[in-house]
């Protein structure tokens, strides 16, 4: 699948203006997907990711895909100008994004230029495969999840945090050692961020 328009963040968000404006100006309403992080009791880092697009100057429209219903959720997907899909337990959020039916609703609005941002778990699950993210996040926090393969819209398993602030250096080249034979792995420190526009990609500053 060829995706039009991806921003995939490690940690920060300061790419997102220069990426969303020229696509959707300024100002613009985004659909907000918490769902990668409703496991666990603490989401600072969710809410301080919707306060920083809130202070940047978009509209967020609140998309909790395990509460609403597919239809719900498509009918808010015609509604928003982009999407963001935050950080959490990615192994959580693509079981939840294939039990809700919104991995394939998601795909056709992004297949058909609707812009989308993922930070962390969020840049991770579009990715070919989340095995590698083993050593990150815990599988067995997932319900249901029969499969690691990812929503494959690029054929690189995304590997956020690979300056190893948040986990650790040893984590990291634990990854690279242990799965870079199988996988092409695209590994993103916490400033920087994969830009995705076509067939073309970039790492960019973030």
């Amino acid at each position: 699948m060829h995706v039009a328009e991806l921003l995939l963040v490690s940690r920060w968000l300061s790419a997102v203006p220069r990426f969303l404006t020229p696509l959707v100006g300024p100002g613009a309403r985004i659909g907000f997907v918490p769902t990668a992080s409703s496991i666990y009791d603490d989401r600072a880092w969710v809410d301080f990711d919707r306060a920083t697009l809130r202070e940047q100057g978009w509209q967020t429209v609140e998309l909790d895909i395990e509460s609403m219903t597919a239809a719900d959720a498509q009918e808010t997907l015609t509604t928003v100008d982009a999407v963001f899909v935050s950080g959490g337990n990615v192994f959580h959020l693509l079981a939840a994004m294939r039990r809700t039916g919104f991995a394939d609703i998601l795909t056709d609005y992004v297949r058909a230029g609707l812009p989308y941002v993922g930070a962390s778990a969020g840049a991770c699950v579009v990715g070919a495969d989340i095995e590698p993210l083993g050593l990150l996040d815990d599988p067995a926090e997932a319900i249901g999840l029969d499969s690691t393969t990812g929503l494959c819209w690029i054929d690189e398993v995304v590997v956020p945090h690979a300056d190893g602030i948040v986990s650790g250096r040893a984590v990291i080249d634990e990854i690279s050692h242990r799965y870079g034979d199988r996988f092409t792995l695209r590994l993103i420190a916490d400033d920087q961020a994969l830009l995705v526009s076509g067939d073309a990609r970039s790492v960019i500053s973030s």
